[in-house]
């Protein structure tokens, strides 16, 4: 068991505190009878009346420190652990492909992918090039250094096949993904120019966005939404960027629930019901 908040549990203290003050208060309230009652109750039968009134008037310590002992605890917050994290091997990835065959600027394209990098350094990021057919340039890694080397290389002239399959670089990437085993990925089609045709595609498990240089991200709309992708331009690269960081929080969040039970809901409904029979308590009486 782990406690969120180990130190609430300093509040016990004041507890043993109020149970040494009550328990030195019903030793002096056991001293007599309450009021000017001796005046009229015979001596022989006050020992035995005393002990009636304060079985009637004393309260249940021990009921109330556990109620307060329970509260401490849900406060502090204990976690029973379950087991490990349900997140194993890579837990994140992302693929920036490059639609070279789009007839765009390659160096507009290469500065979308410089900003993604910055923009997550640590996130393992693959490279892929598309023409009429998709290629690995890069596999996953965090090496910016070479990351930048191939990335500086990359234009039309130097690839095998021509032609443009933007389609082909989605599946391709995605592939990437599957292969490296991650948890969570993310595929980001750098592309502009004409928009091609789309076909309606299943997202499946991973996040897939489109981000386009220039002013015409409008014209784009219809064919992300159809592939299912995030659309960007150069002015909300962030926001592609924070879609793959919510969907890894959330991973994680999960990941912890299903390792961990969250006990203080519990310990505050069991205080709940010891509270309840101080009302059941004087009902009886």
């Amino acid at each position: 068991m782990t406690f969120a908040y180990p130190l609430a549990l300093l509040l016990l203290l004041p507890a043993f505190g109020l149970l040494a003050w009550l328990k030195l208060w019903h030793g002096r309230a056991g001293l007599g009878l309450p009021g000017h009652w001796h005046r009229i109750i015979d001596t022989t039968m006050q020992s035995f009346m005393v002990k009636q009134v304060i079985s009637q008037r004393q309260l249940p310590v021990g009921l109330w420190l556990v109620i307060w002992a329970l509260l401490v605890l849900a406060l502090a917050r204990p976690v029973l652990d379950l087991g490990e994290p349900v997140p194993s091997g890579n837990l994140v990835g992302r693929v920036i492909a490059l639609d070279v065959g789009a007839s765009v600027d390659p160096e507009r394209q290469r500065w979308i992918a410089y900003r993604i990098l910055d923009a997550a350094p640590t996130t393992p990021t693959a490279l892929v090039v598309a023409t009429g057919e998709a290629f690995d340039i890069v596999p996953f890694t965090t090496d910016r250094g070479h990351l930048d080397r191939y990335l500086q290389v990359i234009k039309p002239e130097v690839m095998p096949v021509s032609g443009r399959s933007p389609g082909m670089a989605v599946t391709h990437a995605e592939s990437l993904l599957a292969r490296a085993g991650m948890v969570v990925g993310q595929l980001v089609l750098v592309t502009g120019g004409t928009v091609p045709a789309a076909e309606a595609a299943d997202v499946g498990d991973w996040l897939r966005a489109v981000v386009v240089d220039g002013d015409r991200a409008s014209a784009w709309e219809d064919y992300a939404e159809r592939i299912g992708a995030q659309l960007a331009d150069t002015t909300t690269i962030d926001d592609v960027i924070s879609e793959l960081d919510g969907k890894v929080a959330d991973v994680l969040r999960d990941s912890d629930d299903a390792a961990g039970f969250a006990a203080g809901p519990w310990l505050i409904a069991a205080a709940a019901c010891l509270w309840l029979l101080f009302f059941r308590r004087i009902r009886s009486a």
